[in-house]
């Protein structure tokens, strides 16, 4: 951004808000940064500067008229024989689920001409609530990804499915000779009943064969552990929208663990704030209409607390009134110490383990008012509390953590459990075992449905070795990757959007998994394997249909149909289970505990899932890839984050390669310095660094699996030394800066009470004219608000943005030149002075704000960028020749240019993802966010079709607002006094960015509210 020359107040004293190091030190390159019209490299292609850009272009325009149009020539035909009740132009929704973060999230599915285009949350669904997360969206590029596995492969050739199944027909006949005796199944961690029965029939068939289940996310210490509290493995579900103080451990509980999405919806409906009264725009413009004015009685106002105790930042830590940096093997002590607390307070912590944490404190931390005050605070709200701890925690400490539940009257308030859909063990020592199988050499037929098994295992079991000297392995999957290439047969999967199977969720709710399209690759279940095995022709549909004719008894046919319908069988979760401690077993143990000894020289490593490749299964989405990391900002890679403090201790800078050596298996990793990492540790990522991966996932990041542990469990340990050479990583995190202005406000719900306009002190706002005269709205005023208390920072609206306007990727070069192509991008802020432990984070959306007096289309030579009729900031595709004098003069930089011709590489199957609605823009153009005029245009014309002269309110849902998890985002009319968006905009918490400039925007924010422990916070 260029720098302009206006008055910043100092409105938040004591408050200092940044991105970066390089701009909390205001370093000169970050300064030289700020000084240039674009960022370095977006304004220069291949070596050409601009100016010699510019007149390449004017030449291939005046060029144009005697080549012909520069966009290829497509061909339209029409349908021979019209689908049935398929109408050109009108999109259909199919609700069905798809696995995701080891539960099952309801969708509902946007279909164009039978062709999935889109994934929105299923509003009915528990797991989802009509949220979404970055995964889920981009499940529907996974389905057109063009290096799927397109056919089966027998020993390296392409084979068909006929050819295949009568191989897996001559392996079943063989495994009969000895009741399966020589047969292994490795089957990746599932929860549908279908393929449970599928496996229960193969091994009724096969009694004697060996069956393994793994999962590299595995929640086996939830399960063990609670089995320790209470006597049998169970599941927890977690009601955060009853809970007034959460505390995480090691967890984050908006982002990965346990069922984000309807945890992030719950917890937010506890901050949940409304203090309306008319504030006064410039120019006399009203933000709302203000016929709800400030709550007369501010001290009703309530919100629910947040601690967060972990080694990394995430989106919960991020979210946090209260997070203590501990490394991943002091959370038992802290848990173990606040136990103790409790009990000291009265709380009915059974004996046995009263006695057996006596002996453990945190004199060594240094952290006992922390764990006073958050006892005192827990025990003041018995029955409204939770705590949870993050599933990679060994057993002993989430039973310690569920005890502390039911002794603080948690337990069908905060938290019900309920039986588990795998009970059986699902991590690394599931691959660890069938190693051991393999090496005595009694195995002759490998069955590996789904998973990557030779990608994931740590090389320290050998499974690699074993695996290979199997005679037939056979491998289920969708993608040709590392242990399908080490395969002599491997028989490709189908994707979830095109099959028929079943899922069930954490709290047990049962859902059809129903095909939105035919297999594009004619790709197999793993029930159709299964039944292909045993010589058994059985469809996935017959199948699923089987097993739900059992489950809903004797009107089946009405309650499939119903449950297609709903996507889930209405009344289907699991009723809560009656717990009771098992105090003497968990106090053994307790008692045998002790947290290992920190060794020199060392560095703990918090080791989670990558949040673009996950495991490694999305590490070819290209969507995922280039969205940016919550925390970091990083895409197309991931890093050793490391805290500043031992980052200046080492003489690390961001990007220099670290050779991380744990038990002799080493990998290098670029450094990226991360504020609120706690010292002596760095958090890694598994999942990048695949060997065997199609064109977009190939070369992306480093394989971290060699570090783990053979169970996938346990503290990693690593030796850190500098390795010669850099790696620059592709941030986004400075290509826009703050440079001193007021652009997120927060503050405490104290000082809501007090001073509910303190937002109106942070900038000094005129009543200014303009030289344009003021619009005239008759009919409909398009207006955002996106309140900064409910955005956690997720990127589920940057990627449903992406997936609704047909954005394209400019892959990793792109973004490193400044070049990334998102219309909404979420800014990160760190506040306070101290870079290892900064007082807060906060994260705020940024779109196109749809100005009344917009200073970019004062500068359009050519009448490109237009204001509508309804307060829309327009682009007209076909009027713009590139100049960019728009993105200069946007003082929110959320304009994106087309340098290359981005588009024109997508193959025919990924073009069946695209949006038919939204224009697909080609090289030269600029584009940005539009408020999803098509949506727009929809409603209208329902609106019209139906007698109605406007919208309604809450008919139109942008895809960002739709796509939200939390539902921070409000969009409507400005004009409807009653409008869900002109109550917020008339919120005293409401805020315009940069509204000093006169610009007057249509988005709005409200400011982000904390609600921090008064007590803590002294101590």
């Amino acid at each position: 951004m260029k720098r302009f020359p206006l008055p910043v107040l100092d409105a938040s004293p004591g408050k200092h808000y940044w991105r970066s190091e390089d701009e909390r030190l205001q370093r000169p390159e970050f300064e030289e940064q700020l000084a240039r019209e674009f960022p370095p490299g977006a304004s220069e292609l291949g070596g050409v500067d601009r100016r010699s850009f510019l007149y390449l272009m004017g030449a291939t325009t005046a060029l144009a008229g005697l080549a012909g149009c520069r966009r290829p020539v497509e061909k339209i035909l029409p349908y021979a024989k019209a689908p049935e009740h398929v109408i050109p132009g009108i999109p259909r929704y199919f609700a069905t689920t798809l696995p995701a973060f080891g539960t099952a999230v309801g969708v509902l599915v946007e279909s164009h001409e039978n062709r999935p285009t889109k994934l929105e949350g299923n509003p009915d669904h528990p797991a989802s609530l009509g949220g979404t997360l970055p995964q889920l969206q981009a499940a529907v590029l996974g389905l057109y990804d063009p290096d799927r596995s397109p056919a089966p492969l027998q020993e390296g050739q392409e084979s068909t499915w006929e050819q295949a199944a009568q191989a897996l027909k001559q392996a079943g006949a063989a495994a009969d000779t000895d009741e399966g005796a020589s047969v292994a199944v490795l089957v990746e961690d599932h929860r549908s009943p279908s393929l449970r029965r599928a496996l229960d029939a193969f091994q009724a068939r096969y009694p004697q064969a060996s069956l393994f289940q793994y999962t590299p996310v595995s929640y086996d210490a939830v399960r063990e552990g609670l089995a320790l509290a209470f006597g049998r493995p169970l599941e927890p579900v977690l009601r955060l929208d009853r809970a007034e103080r959460v505390v995480a451990l090691d967890a984050d509980l908006f982002g990965r663990d346990y069922s984000p999405i309807r945890q992030a919806r719950d917890f937010m409906a506890g901050r949940r704030l409304d203090v309306h009264a008319e504030k006064k725009g410039h120019g006399g413009e009203a933000h709302g209409h203000g016929e709800q004015q400030a709550h007369t009685d501010l001290s009703a106002l309530r919100m629910n607390r947040l601690y967060v105790v972990g080694a990394s930042l995430n989106t919960t830590a991020a979210t946090a009134d209260h997070r203590l940096a501990l490394r991943p093997s002091q959370v038992g002590a802290f848990v173990f110490a606040l136990a103790r607390e409790l009990a000291q307070l009265g709380v009915a912590v059974p004996a046995a383990v009263r006695a057996a944490v006596a002996p453990i404190g945190m004199a060594d931390f240094g952290k006992r008012p922390w764990v006073q005050e958050l006892a005192k605070d827990l025990a003041a709200h018995r029955g409204r509390a939770v705590l949870i701890a993050g599933p990679h925690q060994p057993a002993v400490v989430h039973a310690v953590t569920h005890l502390l539940n039911h002794a603080l009257g948690a337990v069908g308030q905060t938290v019900d459990y309920v039986t588990p859909f795998t009970p059986r063990t699902t991590d690394g020592r599931g691959l660890g075992a069938l190693a051991r199988l393999l090496r005595k050499g009694k195995t002759r037929t490998l069955l590996v449905l789904g998973g990557n098994p030779l990608f994931h295992a740590p090389p320290s079991i050998g499974l690699e070795a074993a695996f290979l000297a199997v005679p037939q392995r056979i491998h289920v999957g969708l993608d040709r990757d590392e242990t399908a290439a080490r395969s002599t047969l491997h028989i490709n999967g189908a994707h979830p959007l095109e099959s028929w199977g079943d899922l069930r969720a954490s709290d047990g709710t049962a859902s059809v998994v129903q095909p939105l399209i035919a297999p594009l690759h004619g790709g197999r279940t793993h029930c159709e394997v299964l039944e292909a095995f045993q010589g058994r022709a059985t469809t996935a549909h017959d199948f699923v249909r089987a097993t739900w004719e059992a489950l809903l008894g004797a009107d089946a046919e009405q309650g499939w149909r119903q449950a297609l319908h709903d996507g889930l069988l209405a009344g289907s979760a699991l009723p809560p289970e009656p717990v009771t401690p098992t105090g003497d077993a968990l106090a053994a143990a307790v008692a045998a505990w002790a947290p290992p000894a920190p060794e020199d020289g060392t560095f703990e490593v918090d080791l989670q899932p990558d949040f673009h490749a996950w495991d490694g299964a999305t590490a070819n989405n290209g969507w995922l890839q280039e969205t940016p990391e919550p925390m970091t900002k990083s895409t197309w890679d991931n890093v050793a984050r490391i805290a500043p403090g031992d980052a200046a201790r080492l003489g690390v800078k961001d990007g220099d390669l670290l050779t991380l050596d744990s038990a002799g298996h080493a990998v290098q990793v670029p450094a990226l310095l991360a504020p609120g990492q706690a010292l002596g540790t760095l958090h890694l990522t598994f999942g990048q660094g695949r060997r065997v991966v199609g064109k977009v996932g190939s070369g992306s990041g480093v394989d971290t699996y060699p570090l783990r542990s053979p169970t996938g469990a346990g503290v990693v340990r690593v030796k850190l030394t500098r390795a010669a050479g850099r790696r620059a990583v592709a941030l986004t995190q400075e290509h826009h800066a703050m440079e001193g202005r007021p652009l997120v406000r927060e503050g405490t719900l104290e000082t809501l009470k007090h001073k509910p306009h303190f937002v109106d002190a942070m900038a000094e706002v005129h009543d200014l004219e303009s030289i344009y005269a003021n619009h005239a709205y008759r009919e409909q005023k398009w207006g955002m608000v996106i309140d900064l208390t409910a955005c956690v920072g997720c990127g589920a609206c940057i990627t449903s943005c992406q997936a609704e306007n047909n954005i394209p990727l400019v892959g990793r070069e792109g973004v490193a030149n400044s070049r990334e192509m998102h219309w909404l991008r979420i800014d990160r802020y760190f506040e306070g002075d101290d870079a290892d432990a900064p007082r807060s984070v906060a994260m705020q959306p940024v779109t196109c704000h749809h100005c009344e007096t917009a200073p970019c289309e004062a500068v359009c030579p050519v009448g490109a960028t237009v204001h509508s009729p309804e307060g829309l900031n327009d682009m007209v595709y076909n009027r713009c020749i590139g100049t960019r004098y728009c993105a200069n003069n946007c003082p929110y930089k959320v304009r994106r240019f087309n340098f290359l011709h981005y588009q024109s590489n997508l193959s025919e199957k990924t073009r069946m993802q695209l949006n038919p609605d939204v224009t697909v823009r080609g090289r030269g153009v600029m584009e940005k966010c539009t408020f999803c005029v098509q949506r727009i245009n929809h409603a209208k014309v329902e609106a019209h079709k139906a007698g109605k002269d406007k919208v309604a309110d809450g008919r139109i849902q942008t895809a960002c607002q739709q796509g939200c998890p939390t539902q921070a985002i409000t969009f409507g009319d400005l004009n409807d006094a009653k409008s869900q968006v002109s109550l917020r905009a008339s919120d005293a918490r409401n805020y315009r960015m940069l509204e000093e400039l006169n610009v007057r925007p249509r988005l709005s924010y409200l400011a982000r509210i904390r609600n921090p422990n008064p007590a803590l916070e002294q101590a």
